[in-house]
Protein backbone atom coordinates (compact mmCIF):
# COMPACT_ATOMS: atom_id res chain seq x y z
CA UNK A 1 0.00 0.00 0.00
CA UNK A 2 1.45 3.34 -1.08
CA UNK A 3 1.88 5.93 1.63
CA UNK A 4 2.34 9.60 0.89
CA UNK A 5 2.32 12.35 3.50
CA UNK A 6 3.95 15.71 3.93
CA UNK A 7 3.38 17.86 7.00
CA UNK A 8 1.72 21.16 6.09
CA UNK A 9 3.85 24.24 6.60
CA UNK A 10 4.21 25.14 10.26
CA UNK A 11 6.22 27.58 12.36
CA UNK A 12 8.31 26.18 15.20
CA UNK A 13 10.48 27.83 17.81
CA UNK A 14 11.87 27.18 21.28
CA UNK A 15 11.24 30.18 23.53
CA UNK A 16 13.65 31.46 26.16
CA UNK A 17 11.52 29.90 28.90
CA UNK A 18 12.04 26.44 27.37
CA UNK A 19 8.63 26.05 25.72
CA UNK A 20 8.56 24.59 22.23
CA UNK A 21 5.86 26.48 20.29
CA UNK A 22 4.45 25.02 17.06
CA UNK A 23 1.97 27.09 15.03
CA UNK A 24 0.15 25.10 12.36
CA UNK A 25 -2.32 27.18 10.31
CA UNK A 26 -4.97 25.38 8.29
CA UNK A 27 -7.85 27.31 6.74
CA UNK A 28 -9.98 24.44 5.44
CA UNK A 29 -12.32 24.47 8.46
CA UNK A 30 -13.32 27.16 10.94
CA UNK A 31 -11.92 25.37 13.95
CA UNK A 32 -8.94 25.87 16.21
CA UNK A 33 -7.13 23.60 18.65
CA UNK A 34 -4.60 24.72 21.25
CA UNK A 35 -2.83 21.99 23.21
CA UNK A 36 -0.01 21.68 25.71
CA UNK A 37 2.01 18.57 26.39
CA UNK A 38 4.10 18.17 29.54
CA UNK A 39 6.83 15.57 30.18
CA UNK A 40 5.20 14.07 33.26
CA UNK A 41 2.52 11.51 33.94
CA UNK A 42 1.39 8.95 36.49
CA UNK A 43 4.95 7.70 36.87
CA UNK A 44 5.81 11.02 38.55
CA UNK A 45 3.40 10.43 41.43
CA UNK A 46 4.99 10.19 44.85
CA UNK A 47 4.92 6.69 46.27
CA UNK A 48 1.92 6.37 48.57
CA UNK A 49 0.13 9.31 46.94
CA UNK A 50 -0.64 7.87 43.53
CA UNK A 51 -3.26 10.03 41.81
CA UNK A 52 -1.67 13.46 42.25
CA UNK A 53 -0.90 13.93 38.55
CA UNK A 54 -4.48 13.16 37.50
CA UNK A 55 -5.86 15.33 40.29
CA UNK A 56 -3.76 18.31 39.18
CA UNK A 57 -4.92 18.06 35.56
CA UNK A 58 -8.55 17.67 36.64
CA UNK A 59 -8.27 20.67 38.95
CA UNK A 60 -6.69 22.87 36.27
CA UNK A 61 -10.00 22.64 34.41
CA UNK A 62 -11.97 24.05 37.37
CA UNK A 63 -11.37 27.75 36.88
CA UNK A 64 -8.63 30.35 37.20
CA UNK A 65 -7.57 32.83 39.85
CA UNK A 66 -9.59 35.50 38.05
CA UNK A 67 -12.48 33.38 36.81
CA UNK A 68 -14.26 31.00 39.19
CA UNK A 69 -15.50 27.64 37.96
CA UNK A 70 -19.13 28.59 37.22
CA UNK A 71 -18.10 31.61 35.17
CA UNK A 72 -15.30 29.62 33.53
CA UNK A 73 -17.69 26.85 32.47
CA UNK A 74 -20.27 29.34 31.22
CA UNK A 75 -17.69 31.04 28.99
CA UNK A 76 -16.71 27.73 27.42
CA UNK A 77 -20.34 26.73 26.92
CA UNK A 78 -21.30 30.10 25.44
CA UNK A 79 -18.49 29.84 22.86
CA UNK A 80 -19.24 26.20 22.06
CA UNK A 81 -15.74 25.21 23.20
CA UNK A 82 -14.53 22.13 25.03
CA UNK A 83 -11.50 21.18 27.08
CA UNK A 84 -9.73 17.87 26.74
CA UNK A 85 -7.00 16.21 28.76
CA UNK A 86 -5.15 12.92 28.99
CA UNK A 87 -2.74 11.83 31.69
CA UNK A 88 -0.40 9.13 30.43
CA UNK A 89 2.35 7.27 32.21
CA UNK A 90 5.16 9.65 31.17
CA UNK A 91 3.50 12.57 29.42
CA UNK A 92 0.31 14.56 29.83
CA UNK A 93 -1.74 16.64 27.43
CA UNK A 94 -4.35 19.32 28.01
CA UNK A 95 -6.03 21.48 25.42
CA UNK A 96 -9.06 23.33 24.11
CA UNK A 97 -11.15 23.04 20.94
CA UNK A 98 -13.03 26.10 19.69
CA UNK A 99 -14.36 27.91 16.68
CA UNK A 100 -11.59 30.08 15.31
CA UNK A 101 -13.69 33.22 15.72
CA UNK A 102 -13.64 32.66 19.50
CA UNK A 103 -9.88 32.73 19.93
CA UNK A 104 -9.76 36.29 21.32
CA UNK A 105 -11.82 35.20 24.31
CA UNK A 106 -10.64 31.63 24.72
CA UNK A 107 -6.89 31.58 24.05
CA UNK A 108 -6.31 34.05 26.94
CA UNK A 109 -8.64 31.97 29.12
CA UNK A 110 -6.78 28.77 28.26
CA UNK A 111 -3.41 30.35 29.01
CA UNK A 112 -4.72 31.73 32.30
CA UNK A 113 -6.10 28.30 33.18
CA UNK A 114 -2.65 26.76 32.83
CA UNK A 115 -0.52 29.61 34.17
CA UNK A 116 -2.78 30.89 36.97
CA UNK A 117 -5.22 28.14 37.95
CA UNK A 118 -7.52 28.58 40.91
CA UNK A 119 -6.53 25.23 42.48
CA UNK A 120 -9.63 25.61 44.60
CA UNK A 121 -9.85 23.44 47.72
CA UNK A 122 -13.59 22.76 47.41
CA UNK A 123 -13.25 21.68 43.78
CA UNK A 124 -10.32 19.49 44.77
CA UNK A 125 -12.42 17.73 47.41
CA UNK A 126 -15.10 17.06 44.77
CA UNK A 127 -12.48 15.55 42.48
CA UNK A 128 -11.23 13.32 45.30
CA UNK A 129 -14.75 12.04 45.96
CA UNK A 130 -15.19 11.23 42.27
CA UNK A 131 -11.89 9.35 42.22
CA UNK A 132 -12.83 7.38 45.33
CA UNK A 133 -16.18 6.42 43.77
CA UNK A 134 -14.42 5.28 40.61
CA UNK A 135 -11.89 3.25 42.59
CA UNK A 136 -14.63 1.44 44.50
CA UNK A 137 -15.91 0.15 41.16
CA UNK A 138 -12.43 -0.74 39.91
CA UNK A 139 -11.58 -2.88 42.94
CA UNK A 140 -14.04 -5.54 41.75
CA UNK A 141 -13.21 -5.42 38.02
CA UNK A 142 -11.32 -8.63 37.10
CA UNK A 143 -9.34 -7.12 34.20
CA UNK A 144 -8.07 -4.27 36.38
CA UNK A 145 -7.21 -6.67 39.21
CA UNK A 146 -5.31 -8.93 36.80
CA UNK A 147 -3.34 -6.09 35.23
CA UNK A 148 -2.34 -4.64 38.59
CA UNK A 149 -1.11 -7.99 39.85
CA UNK A 150 0.79 -8.49 36.59
CA UNK A 151 2.72 -5.24 36.83
CA UNK A 152 3.47 -5.66 40.54
CA UNK A 153 4.85 -9.12 39.79
CA UNK A 154 6.80 -7.81 36.79
CA UNK A 155 8.50 -4.78 38.32
CA UNK A 156 7.73 -4.64 42.05
CA UNK A 157 6.37 -1.75 44.10
CA UNK A 158 9.52 0.36 43.89
CA UNK A 159 9.14 0.79 40.11
CA UNK A 160 6.59 3.41 38.98
CA UNK A 161 4.81 0.87 36.76
CA UNK A 162 4.12 -1.22 39.86
CA UNK A 163 2.25 1.51 41.75
CA UNK A 164 -1.43 2.33 41.31
CA UNK A 165 -4.21 4.52 42.61
CA UNK A 166 -5.70 3.19 45.81
CA UNK A 167 -8.29 4.42 48.28
CA UNK A 168 -5.57 4.99 50.87
CA UNK A 169 -3.39 6.94 48.43
CA UNK A 170 -6.21 9.18 47.18
CA UNK A 171 -7.34 9.98 50.71
CA UNK A 172 -3.80 11.02 51.68
CA UNK A 173 -3.51 13.62 48.91
CA UNK A 174 -3.91 17.19 50.17
CA UNK A 175 -4.30 20.51 48.38
CA UNK A 176 -0.71 21.24 49.39
CA UNK A 177 0.40 18.15 47.45
CA UNK A 178 -1.50 19.48 44.44
CA UNK A 179 0.11 22.91 44.66
CA UNK A 180 3.58 21.41 45.10
CA UNK A 181 3.15 19.12 42.09
CA UNK A 182 1.81 22.00 40.00
CA UNK A 183 4.79 24.18 40.91
CA UNK A 184 7.28 21.46 40.06
CA UNK A 185 5.74 20.05 36.88
CA UNK A 186 3.40 22.53 35.17
CA UNK A 187 5.60 25.00 33.37
CA UNK A 188 7.19 25.81 30.03
CA UNK A 189 10.46 23.94 30.46
CA UNK A 190 10.49 20.88 28.15
CA UNK A 191 6.78 21.44 27.38
CA UNK A 192 5.29 21.62 23.88
CA UNK A 193 2.46 23.89 22.77
CA UNK A 194 0.74 23.37 19.44
CA UNK A 195 -1.86 25.70 17.97
CA UNK A 196 -3.51 24.28 14.87
CA UNK A 197 -6.41 25.34 12.69
CA UNK A 198 -7.88 28.45 11.13
CA UNK A 199 -5.77 31.35 12.42
CA UNK A 200 -3.16 33.84 11.27
CA UNK A 201 0.34 33.26 12.64
CA UNK A 202 1.31 36.94 12.69
CA UNK A 203 -1.89 37.89 14.49
CA UNK A 204 -1.38 35.07 17.02
CA UNK A 205 2.15 36.22 17.77
CA UNK A 206 1.06 39.84 18.12
CA UNK A 207 -1.75 38.95 20.51
CA UNK A 208 -0.38 36.09 22.62
CA UNK A 209 3.35 35.53 22.23
CA UNK A 210 4.36 38.02 24.92
CA UNK A 211 2.10 36.33 27.50
CA UNK A 212 3.49 32.92 26.59
CA UNK A 213 7.07 34.17 26.82
CA UNK A 214 6.44 35.59 30.30
CA UNK A 215 5.33 32.20 31.59
CA UNK A 216 7.98 30.86 33.92
CA UNK A 217 8.43 28.20 36.57
CA UNK A 218 11.70 28.26 38.48
CA UNK A 219 11.11 25.05 40.45
CA UNK A 220 10.39 22.74 37.54
CA UNK A 221 11.86 19.27 37.85
CA UNK A 222 13.30 17.20 35.03
CA UNK A 223 11.09 14.67 33.21
CA UNK A 224 10.73 11.32 34.96
CA UNK A 225 10.95 8.19 32.82
CA UNK A 226 10.54 4.66 34.13
CA UNK A 227 13.66 2.49 33.85
CA UNK A 228 13.85 -0.62 31.74
CA UNK A 229 13.21 -3.90 33.52
CA UNK A 230 16.31 -5.90 32.71
CA UNK A 231 15.23 -9.24 34.12
CA UNK A 232 12.11 -10.98 35.22
CA UNK A 233 11.41 -14.62 35.99
CA UNK A 234 8.53 -17.00 35.64
CA UNK A 235 5.85 -16.29 38.20
CA UNK A 236 2.25 -17.34 38.75
CA UNK A 237 -0.59 -15.72 40.70
CA UNK A 238 -4.12 -16.95 41.36
CA UNK A 239 -6.49 -14.26 42.60
CA UNK A 240 -9.63 -15.78 44.08
CA UNK A 241 -12.89 -14.10 43.08
CA UNK A 242 -15.58 -16.59 43.95
CA UNK A 243 -18.52 -14.84 42.29
CA UNK A 244 -17.25 -15.38 38.74
CA UNK A 245 -18.10 -18.04 36.17
CA UNK A 246 -15.24 -16.86 33.96
CA UNK A 247 -11.54 -16.51 34.63
CA UNK A 248 -9.69 -13.40 33.51
CA UNK A 249 -6.20 -14.17 32.31
CA UNK A 250 -3.17 -11.91 31.79
CA UNK A 251 0.15 -13.36 30.65
CA UNK A 252 3.34 -11.61 29.65
CA UNK A 253 6.82 -10.34 30.42
CA UNK A 254 9.10 -7.34 30.04
CA UNK A 255 9.81 -5.63 26.71
CA UNK A 256 12.00 -2.72 25.60
CA UNK A 257 10.39 0.70 25.22
CA UNK A 258 9.71 3.12 22.39
CA UNK A 259 13.33 4.18 21.88
CA UNK A 260 14.63 0.63 21.42
CA UNK A 261 15.90 -0.12 17.89
CA UNK A 262 13.75 -3.26 18.06
CA UNK A 263 10.53 -1.31 18.70
CA UNK A 264 9.19 -1.39 15.11
CA UNK A 265 10.11 -5.03 14.40
CA UNK A 266 8.48 -6.05 17.68
CA UNK A 267 5.32 -4.09 16.84
CA UNK A 268 5.06 -5.92 13.51
CA UNK A 269 5.57 -9.27 15.24
CA UNK A 270 2.94 -8.45 17.85
CA UNK A 271 0.42 -7.50 15.15
CA UNK A 272 0.74 -10.97 13.67
CA UNK A 273 0.67 -12.72 17.03
CA UNK A 274 -2.20 -11.02 18.81
CA UNK A 275 -2.84 -7.38 17.91
CA UNK A 276 -4.31 -7.97 14.46
CA UNK A 277 -7.92 -8.46 15.53
CA UNK A 278 -9.51 -11.45 13.77
CA UNK A 279 -6.47 -12.05 11.57
CA UNK A 280 -4.01 -12.58 14.43
CA UNK A 281 -2.68 -16.00 15.30
CA UNK A 282 -4.25 -15.90 18.76
CA UNK A 283 -7.72 -15.03 17.48
CA UNK A 284 -7.54 -17.48 14.58
CA UNK A 285 -6.35 -20.43 16.63
CA UNK A 286 -8.03 -19.88 19.99
CA UNK A 287 -11.28 -18.09 19.21
CA UNK A 288 -12.12 -19.27 15.72
CA UNK A 289 -10.78 -22.84 15.83
CA UNK A 290 -10.86 -23.90 19.48
CA UNK A 291 -13.64 -21.60 20.68
CA UNK A 292 -12.33 -21.08 24.21
CA UNK A 293 -13.07 -17.34 24.24
CA UNK A 294 -14.91 -14.53 22.49
CA UNK A 295 -11.81 -12.38 22.37
CA UNK A 296 -8.07 -12.54 22.92
CA UNK A 297 -5.33 -10.08 22.11
CA UNK A 298 -1.74 -9.14 22.84
CA UNK A 299 -0.28 -5.69 23.44
CA UNK A 300 3.09 -4.07 23.84
CA UNK A 301 2.94 -1.13 26.24
CA UNK A 302 5.95 0.98 25.31
CA UNK A 303 6.96 4.01 27.31
CA UNK A 304 10.18 5.85 26.50
CA UNK A 305 12.50 3.20 27.97
CA UNK A 306 10.26 0.76 29.85
CA UNK A 307 7.96 -1.68 28.11
CA UNK A 308 5.79 -4.73 28.76
CA UNK A 309 4.20 -7.43 26.62
CA UNK A 310 0.82 -8.81 27.68
CA UNK A 311 -1.73 -11.32 26.45
CA UNK A 312 -5.27 -10.71 27.74
CA UNK A 313 -8.40 -12.83 27.56
CA UNK A 314 -11.15 -14.49 29.60
CA UNK A 315 -12.66 -17.96 29.44
CA UNK A 316 -15.09 -20.24 31.23
CA UNK A 317 -13.61 -21.53 34.48
CA UNK A 318 -13.67 -25.14 33.30
CA UNK A 319 -11.69 -24.27 30.16
CA UNK A 320 -8.84 -22.35 31.80
CA UNK A 321 -6.20 -25.08 31.58
CA UNK A 322 -6.95 -25.74 27.92
CA UNK A 323 -6.86 -21.99 27.24
CA UNK A 324 -3.39 -21.56 28.75
CA UNK A 325 -2.17 -24.62 26.83
CA UNK A 326 -3.45 -23.15 23.57
CA UNK A 327 -1.86 -19.76 24.25
CA UNK A 328 1.50 -21.30 25.16
CA UNK A 329 1.40 -23.46 22.04
CA UNK A 330 1.05 -20.36 19.85
CA UNK A 331 3.60 -18.44 21.89
CA UNK A 332 6.19 -21.20 21.69
CA UNK A 333 5.63 -21.50 17.95
CA UNK A 334 6.33 -17.78 17.59
CA UNK A 335 9.49 -18.03 19.69
CA UNK A 336 10.73 -21.07 17.78
CA UNK A 337 9.88 -20.23 14.18
CA UNK A 338 9.05 -16.51 14.11
CA UNK A 339 6.69 -15.15 11.47
CA UNK A 340 6.54 -15.70 7.70
CA UNK A 341 7.26 -13.34 4.82
CA UNK A 342 3.56 -13.25 3.93
CA UNK A 343 2.64 -12.33 7.49
CA UNK A 344 5.25 -9.57 7.57
CA UNK A 345 3.86 -8.12 4.36
CA UNK A 346 0.36 -8.13 5.86
CA UNK A 347 1.59 -6.43 9.04
CA UNK A 348 3.38 -3.73 7.05
CA UNK A 349 0.26 -3.01 5.00
CA UNK A 350 -1.79 -2.62 8.16
CA UNK A 351 0.81 -0.35 9.80
CA UNK A 352 0.93 1.87 6.71
CA UNK A 353 -2.85 2.16 6.48
CA UNK A 354 -3.18 2.77 10.20
CA UNK A 355 -0.62 5.58 10.06
CA UNK A 356 -2.61 7.26 7.29
CA UNK A 357 -5.72 7.00 9.46
CA UNK A 358 -3.86 8.58 12.41
CA UNK A 359 -3.08 11.64 10.28
CA UNK A 360 -6.65 12.52 9.31
CA UNK A 361 -7.54 16.07 10.34
CA UNK A 362 -5.48 18.96 11.59
CA UNK A 363 -5.98 17.97 15.23
CA UNK A 364 -4.50 14.53 14.58
CA UNK A 365 -1.54 16.10 12.79
CA UNK A 366 -0.95 18.36 15.80
CA UNK A 367 -1.00 15.33 18.11
CA UNK A 368 1.48 13.52 15.89
CA UNK A 369 3.87 16.48 15.94
CA UNK A 370 3.81 16.49 19.75
CA UNK A 371 4.46 12.75 19.74
CA UNK A 372 7.46 13.18 17.45
CA UNK A 373 8.93 15.95 19.58
CA UNK A 374 8.43 14.03 22.82
CA UNK A 375 10.44 11.09 21.50
CA UNK A 376 12.95 13.28 19.62
CA UNK A 377 12.00 11.74 16.28
CA UNK A 378 12.48 13.73 13.05
CA UNK A 379 9.48 14.64 10.90
CA UNK A 380 10.81 12.19 8.32
CA UNK A 381 9.81 9.38 10.70
CA UNK A 382 6.22 10.03 9.57
CA UNK A 383 6.81 11.44 6.10
CA UNK A 384 8.95 8.45 5.14
CA UNK A 385 7.10 5.88 7.21
CA UNK A 386 6.71 3.45 4.31
CA UNK A 387 10.46 3.59 3.67
CA UNK A 388 11.11 2.89 7.34
CA UNK A 389 8.79 -0.13 7.28
CA UNK A 390 10.18 -1.46 4.02
CA UNK A 391 13.68 -1.37 5.49
CA UNK A 392 12.61 -3.90 8.15
CA UNK A 393 13.42 -7.39 6.92
CA UNK A 394 12.02 -10.74 7.95
CA UNK A 395 15.33 -11.50 9.65
CA UNK A 396 15.07 -8.22 11.60
CA UNK A 397 11.66 -9.23 12.96
CA UNK A 398 12.54 -12.82 13.77
CA UNK A 399 15.83 -11.80 15.40
CA UNK A 400 13.88 -9.34 17.60
CA UNK A 401 11.43 -12.12 18.50
CA UNK A 402 14.31 -14.37 19.58
CA UNK A 403 15.81 -11.61 21.71
CA UNK A 404 12.66 -10.43 23.48
CA UNK A 405 9.95 -13.13 23.41
CA UNK A 406 11.24 -15.40 26.17
CA UNK A 407 9.13 -18.23 27.55
CA UNK A 408 11.34 -18.55 30.61
CA UNK A 409 10.18 -15.11 31.76
CA UNK A 410 6.44 -15.64 31.33
CA UNK A 411 4.20 -14.36 34.13
CA UNK A 412 0.69 -15.84 34.40
CA UNK A 413 -2.08 -14.08 36.34
CA UNK A 414 -5.49 -15.73 36.73
CA UNK A 415 -8.47 -14.03 38.40
CA UNK A 416 -11.32 -16.46 38.98
CA UNK A 417 -13.09 -18.89 41.28
CA UNK A 418 -10.30 -20.71 43.10
CA UNK A 419 -12.22 -23.92 43.83
CA UNK A 420 -12.89 -24.36 40.10
CA UNK A 421 -9.54 -23.35 38.60
CA UNK A 422 -6.77 -24.16 41.09
CA UNK A 423 -6.44 -27.81 40.07
CA UNK A 424 -6.13 -26.86 36.38
CA UNK A 425 -3.23 -24.52 37.14
CA UNK A 426 -1.00 -27.00 38.96
CA UNK A 427 0.69 -28.31 35.82
CA UNK A 428 1.97 -24.84 34.91
CA UNK A 429 3.75 -24.15 38.19
CA UNK A 430 3.22 -23.09 41.78
CA UNK A 431 0.69 -20.27 41.96
CA UNK A 432 0.81 -17.76 44.80
CA UNK A 433 -2.71 -17.24 46.10
CA UNK A 434 -4.50 -13.94 46.77
CA UNK A 435 -8.01 -12.73 47.40
CA UNK A 436 -9.25 -10.08 45.01
CA UNK A 437 -9.69 -7.60 47.88
CA UNK A 438 -6.11 -7.99 49.08
CA UNK A 439 -3.99 -4.86 48.96
CA UNK A 440 -1.04 -5.18 46.62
Amino acid sequence: MAFSFKFPKFHESVLDNGLRLILLPDHEQEGLVAALQFPFGRFCDESGKEGVAESVIALLQKGTQQCHFDQFSSMLEFEGASLFAEVGEEHTGIGIRMLSKSHKNLIPLFLEMVMMPALDTKEFERIKKEMVTSLHAETAEPSIIANRHFFVELVGKSHPAGRFHSLDAIRKITIDDIKKFYAEHIGPKNAIMVVAGDFDVSEFNDMYLKSIQQWNADKQTEPCFAPLVETSKKAFRLIDKDDTTQTTLVMGHCMPGELSPDRRPLALANYIFGAGNFSSRLMTSIRSKVGHTYGISSQIAAERIFGAFTISTSTQNNQLGAMIDAILEQYNELCLNGITAAELDRAKKFATGNMAFQLEGIGSIAEKLMWLRFYDYPDSYIEQFDTLLNSITLDNVNDAIRRHFLAEKMIIIAVGKKVEIAEQLKKFGIFTGYHYRDKI
